[in-house]
């Protein structure tokens, strides 16, 4: 098989990751739109409701567009520092990039057809908020303004651009490749999605996680994750590997080095989050998914506001109130 063949199978491939189990610990029906609901939404062939789903899935919002727009930022300038170490970049020509690449996705979003275009097949960017709302918040558009002048000055600021500015460093190893690298744990896949790694000068391998909001209990967790990716591939031990996260908006960073004993308890948790997925499988071997209406819409207003898929849960509530 080359590289560019591929099979589409009927049931999408078994993965864990943080991020998944955040949103089955949220809303099962979340979940099961994203992981299997959505699945070959793309198909002239599939389902109403699979092509909805997967338009809904494909949805973004401001914040994420944000974080987004901000690794492509850095992503720009560690490549350009490789082989410029004596050049010094803007920082106002950076906030322009931003600002620049953000207002892009504005536009997407709010051009007068740009909903009836997305319907028939979604390209680009569409921003949940205009999908439902068809407008930002004010409130919401001068927070993005201010965390674009906060982020971007903090990333000049940070400990890892002092590293790459200075050359304190033997060799960068990856850059947000965007290539989905992945492991496997007990056969199942574990995406690593990192946003810097790079050689120090004690040949330490340094993981470096860019955040764009506030500190969470999991960041650590998601290192933890990425450790693993970084001693298989590298085949390097456990001590050998540092961690840190870069909080941009609040111009702090978390350094953290590692043992065997965080090695073993990331472990422990993929296999019992595992086996959280598995449970709600009908064929584990195949992740053929039980009937979706194991998956319970949940009932909270606050997060349901914020949901792609409002729309199709908002039907099947008017289906049900109807029928009863």
């Amino acid at each position: 098989m080359t590289k560019r063949e591929f099979i589409i199978k009927e049931y999408p491939e078994k993965s864990w990751s943080i991020s998944r189990v955040k949103t089955i610990k949220s809303c099962l029906r979340e979940y099961y739109y994203t992981y299997y609901g959505s699945h070959r939404g793309w198909d002239p062939e599939a389902s109403y409701e699979q092509k909805y789903s997967w338009r809904l899935k494909k949805l973004t919002n401001i914040w994420l567009a944000f974080g987004d727009v901000i690794h492509k930022a850095i992503k720009n300038i560690i490549d350009f520092k490789k082989n410029n170490i004596d050049k010094e970049i803007d920082v106002d020509a950076l906030k322009e990039f931003v600002r620049t690449n953000l207002n892009i996705i504005v536009k997407q979003s709010s051009r007068k057809d740009s909903i009836l275009r997305w319907n028939e097949y979604p390209k680009g960017n569409m921003l949940l908020e205009y999908y439902y709302d068809g407008k930002l918040e004010r409130e919401d558009i001068l927070e993005i303004k201010e965390r674009i002048e906060q982020c971007v000055e903090n990333i000049f600021e940070s400990k890892t651009f002092f590293d790459i500015n200075n050359g304190e460093y033997l060799d960068i190893l990856e850059v947000d490749e965007g290539n989905f690298d992945y492991f496997f744990h007990e056969g199942v896949k574990v995406f690593a999605l990192i946003d810097l790694l790079y050689l120090d000068n004690d040949r330490n391998i340094v993981i470096v996680d860019w955040k764009t909001g506030k500190q969470n209990e999991e960041d650590r967790e998601q290192l933890l994750v990425y450790l693993l990716y970084v001693m298989e591939k590298y085949n390097v031990p456990v001590e050998k590997v540092k961690g840190r996260v870069e909080y941009l908006l609040q111009g702090e960073h978390v350094e953290y080095s590692f043992t065997n004993e965080d090695v073993e308890h990331i472990k422990n948790r993929i296999s019992l989050e595992i086996n959280v997925i598995n449970a709600l499988l009908v064929d584990e071997n195949n992740n053929i998914p039980k009937d979706k209406d194991t998956f319970i819409m949940c009932d909270e207003d606050f997060k349901c506001n914020k949901c792609k898929y409002r729309r199709l849960c908002k039907k099947e509530r008017v289906i049900r109130d109807e029928i009863t």
